[in-house]
């Protein structure tokens, strides 16, 4: 009787651990998890409207693909700079990209202003330039800019290319 018990109880866990995601995305990333930073359900149809996840500092989110990245914009307005965060799908945690700088075009009222984001090494996570997730441009004009549109003009994700990204500043895409 109590083997019996024991069975149908392994069953139930493995019935019901195998329905905990129904997000059709790999799950061979080391460290994914399903835990919702941003307090929504963790497995979720990208199908649903106005799908998004909230940038985790507070910045633009700018989706690569269909949501095999994310990067992360905010505007330092008093420090005249722009950092930028690369993130796994559903901005779950830092992505390391293999890049010493990217650009992104700036639109601005009186003309365009190219950015471009230098690789910022980390002795804390072990993060070197061209193998780290954050990057910083320096932009002192962006002081009383507010809003913007920006292209990213082209990054290398995890082997793909992603070329001619749209997104504003600070709505995202």
């Amino acid at each position: 009787m109590i083997k019996l018990i024991s069975l149908m109880i392994l069953a139930s866990l493995i019935v019901f651990g195998q329905a905990g995601c129904g997000g059709g995305h790999d799950h061979s990333e080391v460290g994914h998890h399903h835990d919702p930073p941003h307090g929504g359900a963790g497995g979720h149809d990208h199908s649903e409207v106005g799908h998004h996840h909230d940038p985790p500092h507070g910045g633009a989110g700018v989706t690569l693909g269909d949501e095999e990245a994310h990067i992360e914009f905010l505007v330092d307005e008093e420090a005249g700079t722009v950092t930028a965060w690369f993130f796994t799908p559903h901005m779950e945690q830092y992505l390391r990209i293999k890049a010493e700088s990217f650009e992104v075009l700036a639109k601005l009222p009186d003309g365009e202003v190219v950015l471009t984001f230098v690789a910022v090494a980390n002795a804390g996570t072990g993060e070197t330039v061209g193998d780290t997730s954050q990057f910083v441009a320096k932009a002192d004009w962006l002081a009383g800019s507010g809003s913007f549109d920006a292209v990213l003009s082209e990054v290398s994700v995890r082997g793909k290319v992603y070329r001619s990204i749209g997104f504003n500043y600070p709505k995202g895409n």
